[in-house]
């Protein structure tokens, strides 16, 4: 057990370092959310309500492209190759494989939530000291999780030159509609009615009310649920399928 604990400790090292030494990767993730929200979240921060809020909305933006790109464009990329085959017939569990990601998607999260904190706190009459913090990073992690399953299945249907536009495709139209960019009222109409049954719109649901400090409509919980289940049954159907073709 130590033995494969520390070889999953060493695979999050090492994959942690590949993703430092790529700039566009740092740059979308951590400077981009924290950027979109000075330039357009600032403005509109007005009351501590409304930075509260936006805050919430542009955290999630962050985590959601941390978690989609990561899982998909990381996996796209491994699948077929030396590497990928090297990972499968190592001595250890599927899931110590997989966890790296994981520990990485989680820990880059965070960067880009405090990135868009460290702006909030400097540009608008959000009082940081007042707010439940823990509520806030629980409900955003556990919420991200139907997104990281989005992107096993976006890797492993897609191949490694086609999954950043299509992993643009899904994270920013996504990001748009549910209501991350602008208050869910504020969207045309037609979008309105999409956004309700989008999985971005749940998540900014339960963040928002938990940066409020306001109880959580059970409907989105369980629409993130749903989304999840639905993202996991996928991913499982895929990556056997992709199994299949590379060790049959």
């Amino acid at each position: 057990m130590k033995k494969q604990l520390k070889l999953t400790l060493l695979h999050t090292y090492y994959q942690f370092l590949e993703l430092i030494r790529q700039p566009m990767y740092l740059l979308s993730t951590l400077v981009f959310p924290a950027m979109f929200f000075w330039f357009f979240g600032v403005p509109n921060a007005q009351t501590e309500a409304a930075a509260a809020m936006l805050t919430g909305s542009f955290a999630c933006f962050g985590v959601l492209g941390v978690v989609l790109f990561q899982f998909a464009i990381g996996i796209a990329q491994e699948k077929g190759t030396a590497w990928s085959h090297y990972l499968h017939i190592l001595p250890l569990p599927k899931i110590l494989t997989f966890l790296p990601k994981v520990l990485n998607a989680l820990f880059v999260s965070l960067l880009s939530i405090a990135a868009v904190v460290i702006v909030a706190m400097m540009t608008t009459p959000l009082n940081w000291q007042e707010l439940p913090w823990m509520n806030f990073l629980t409900s955003l992690m556990l919420g991200s999780v139907p997104f990281a399953l989005l992107g096993a299945c976006l890797g492993y249907s897609a191949s490694a030159k086609s999954i950043v536009p299509l992993a643009n495709l899904v994270y920013l139209p996504l990001s748009f509609a549910g209501g991350l960019w602008m208050p869910p009222q504020a969207l045309p109409k037609v979008v309105q009615k999409i956004s309700e049954y989008l999985p971005t719109r749940f998540l900014g649901e339960v963040v928002w009310a938990s940066l409020l400090d306001q109880s959580t409509n059970s409907k989105h919980i369980w629409g993130l649920a749903l989304y999840a289940a639905l993202f996991l049954a996928a991913s499982l159907f895929l990556f056997r399928k992709t199994q299949e073709q590379e060790f049959r």
